[in-house]
């Protein structure tokens, strides 16, 4: 697809003064820029969490004592690979980064809140030489790492000699390794070098204009690739980098937080945004902010309107579009509100320079104009595969022909261009299902339940057969604060007034949080691990007699299905001739009269069970003859 010809910043801060990241940086390494910037920046503020900061004097001395005892240690432990770090979202994070990057290694994030033995595979798969850590975390990281792997405590290092990097590395070693969930559950690492991780500093820095006076929020865990993204830009540039974890301090400690430091630049997931919009008092705005990005999920015009609520009439709203895998995003836009459209939609942005995008169907050809299509991604900036998988890289990273040093990534994000150049995003390829004959994206059901009063966010969850066919849909709803008393059944006569019925799904659950990542992204995995428990449950023989009576009829007039409670005529592939043969049987069984309507509501076994009897109806056939 041809390159858009805009230029990074276009549609934000053009007139803002700051010095442009050259290009020829990226013939070096991140250590190389760091060690300059803090020599310039010496007595500038660097980086400050809940109880510490750092000047860039300061985190220079530390780094160079990380680096040197985990060179140290690395050599002691007679092997090559990456370091692992186990820190808490505190100042030594970023400190523990640069201080491996110094030794001449790469490193693995790891996050303290993940399962021990997930961190434990993770550290297996990417065979780590030394580990980073603190005090308060070494029984953890010891019992589930090797009891030979060389730990580099960081709170007792301040005897280590202070000395510039042993094994200064090159542009092309390896910078970082990111560990996400592999569609198996296997955890499968994406690993970028000194380069590609100084791309993306440089189109960043040029996109915000960032300067030496800019605050920036860390929002994300730091074991994500936008935090490590947010963490360079931020050193690399000579400006203060403030460390806000959002689980610790809640929306209204965030907003403080923000206020109180002067934030200029902060990233987070719309739902957050949202949280933080609803402790704001009236009138009260974030002013310092002139920049905030949305991401890592579907933004909507609707976010648009809460984010100028939020923030001053100057602010600039940045949107965008990537992956682990992309190391970046690969493509972006400053909102403008004069390009919005009725069906609340808002694009992802225009494809980044030093990139090009195909958008291709299941054949691998190119889709028409307008035409929705995977996103399938080129540039000599992306990942450079999976760490130690040469199966996963084959399947998912090629050589673009005609130039070796160019990577072609099929992103599985799907969308199409609109006439103006802006992409639009549709969803994942993997939450595009089929379902008794009818193509449904799993996106949007998510979105028409987002839209409905009271509901925060949703995520959609396939149910499968026995043969791992998709049988139903289970929506799980998060409420705002305030939502009250908002039931299942109101939402799916919400959901009627947007979607076909065979869209809606057959289960809706109100849960009081969506498990989410440490980029606060939804937690797919384990919602379906979640829902896998639920439906077990209510797949066990029901205790109420109406209940199984009623799934005994369904099971008989439709045959060759396994009801549950939480099923109903559309999710068992019924039709509107079923529909009423079934109404008929019931009548006769049951001895309730029960219109064709109430199946078009799409109630479930369950509710229509609670709906016979409260009209009197009987799950005992004697009984029912008798009325």
């Amino acid at each position: 697809m041809a390159q858009q010809d805009f230029p990074l910043d276009h549609g934000g801060p053009v007139d803002r003064p700051f010095e442009r990241f050259p290009a020829s940086a990226l013939a070096h390494s991140i250590t190389q820029r760091f060690f300059a910037t803090a020599q310039h920046f010496a007595a500038s503020l660097a980086l400050s969490d809940a109880t510490r900061s750092l000047t860039y004097a300061e985190l220079s001395a530390l780094v160079e004592r990380i680096a040197a005892a985990t060179a140290t240690a690395a050599v002691a432990a007679d092997r090559c690979g990456p370091v692992a770090i186990l820190l808490p979202s505190e100042v030594s994070y970023p400190a523990a980064m640069l201080g491996a990057l110094a030794s001449g290694r790469g490193f693995v994030p790891l996050d303290p809140s993940n399962p021990d033995e997930r961190n434990r595979l993770i550290a297996e798969r990417a065979g780590v030489v030394a580990a980073i850590s603190c005090a308060a975390l070494l029984d953890r990281l010891r019992a589930f790492f090797a009891p030979d792997l060389p730990v580099i405590d960081i709170d007792t290092i301040a005897d280590v000699p202070v000395h510039k990097p042993v094994a200064p590395a090159t542009a092309d070693d390896l910078a970082f390794i990111v560990y996400t969930s592999g569609s198996t559950g296997t955890p499968k690492g994406a690993y970028h070098s000194h380069r590609n991780l100084l791309h993306d500093v440089m189109q960043q820095t040029n996109t915000l204009h960032l300067n030496h006076t800019d605050r920036v929020a860390l929002v994300y865990s730091p074991t994500v690739v936008g935090a490590i993204r947010e963490i360079m830009m931020t050193l690399l540039n000579g400006a203060s980098l403030h460390i806000l974890p959002p689980r610790e301090l809640q929306p209204d400690g965030l907003a403080r937080e923000v206020k109180t430091r002067g934030i200029t630049i902060c990233r987070m997931v719309p739902v957050l945004l949202r949280r933080i919009a609803e402790v704001l008092r009236p009138g009260q705005r974030l002013e310092s902010v002139r920049v905030l990005g949305l991401g890592s999920q579907r933004v909507d015009w609707s976010d648009y309107d809460v984010f100028r609520r939020c923030c001053t009439p100057g602010a600039f709203l940045i949107v965008g579009i990537g992956s682990t895998e992309c190391g970046g995003n690969f493509c972006h836009w400053f909102v403008d509100e004069r390009l919005r459209t009725a069906d609340g939609r808002l694009p992802i942005g225009r494809v980044l320079p030093d990139a090009t995008v195909r958008i291709v169907g299941n054949d691998g050809q190119a889709v028409g104009p307008g035409e929705v299509g995977e996103f399938v991604l080129a540039s000599r900036y992306i990942a450079l595969g999976y760490w130690r998988d040469p199966e996963r890289t084959a399947a998912s990273f090629s050589v673009d022909p005609a130039d070796s040093g160019i990577r072609v990534f099929r992103t599985g994000d799907t969308g199409r261009m609109r006439p103006d150049g802006l992409l639009e995003f549709a969803g994942r390829d993997d939450q595009q299902i089929k379902l008794r004959g009818h193509r449904i994206e799993l996106g949007d059901v998510e979105f028409a339940l987002a839209k409905c009063a009271g509901v925060e966010d949703a995520a959609v969850v396939v149910r499968r057969n026995e043969n791992a066919m998709p049988r139903s849909l289970a929506a799980y709803v998060e409420l705002r604060e305030g939502a009250g008393e908002l039931r299942p059944r109101s939402l799916r006569r919400a959901l009627l007034t947007q979607l076909p019925q065979y869209m809606i799904p057959a289960t809706i659950n109100i849960v009081d949080r969506l498990p989410r990542l440490p980029n606060l992204k939804i937690d797919r995995p384990k919602l379906a691990q979640l829902d896998a428990a639920r439906a077990t449950r209510t797949s066990a023989p029901p205790d109420d007699p109406m209940v199984a009576r009623l799934i005994e009829i369904f099971e008989r007039v439709l045959g060759d299905v396994k009801a549950t409670a939480d099923d109903n005529i559309h999710t068992l592939g019924g039709d509107s001739l079923q529909a009423v043969r079934i109404a008929l049987e019931l009548e006769s069984c049951l001895g309730v009269a029960i219109p064709v309507e109430v199946f078009e509501a799409a109630q479930t076994i369950g509710e229509l069970a609670g709906w016979i009897t409260a009209r009197g109806g009987s799950a005992h056939p004697a009984v029912a003859a008798a009325d």
